[in-house]
């Protein structure tokens, strides 16, 4: 599977998450461009990524801080829990 993730950085916020298969790479790959060229000039913090990953849960967990608060990584990781559940 393929993510396309769009992440406002100062506001911590998850903005936009798509999914694609595996076979559809160029059409993630175009969606990501045109994004990132939709918020030319944007006061935003953005971060635009598109991760590969077997499933969602296993890149909620990789990368955890698009999904989670900072309070809720503290608090898991305060209780020794591991990674975040998904």
């Amino acid at each position: 599977m393929i993510f396309l993730v769009h992440y406002d950085r100062r506001a911590q916020q998850l903005l936009r998450f798509d999914k694609y298969d595996d076979a559809d790479h160029v059409r993630a790959a175009d969606d990501r461009l045109e994004l990132e060229l939709s918020l030319l000039g944007s006061d935003r913090e953005n971060e635009i990524v598109l991760f590969s990953a077997a499933s969602e849960a296993a890149l909620r967990v990789s990368h955890a801080r698009y999904f989670y608060s900072l309070e809720e990584l503290a608090i898991a990781a305060a209780q020794s829990q591991g990674p975040m559940p998904c």
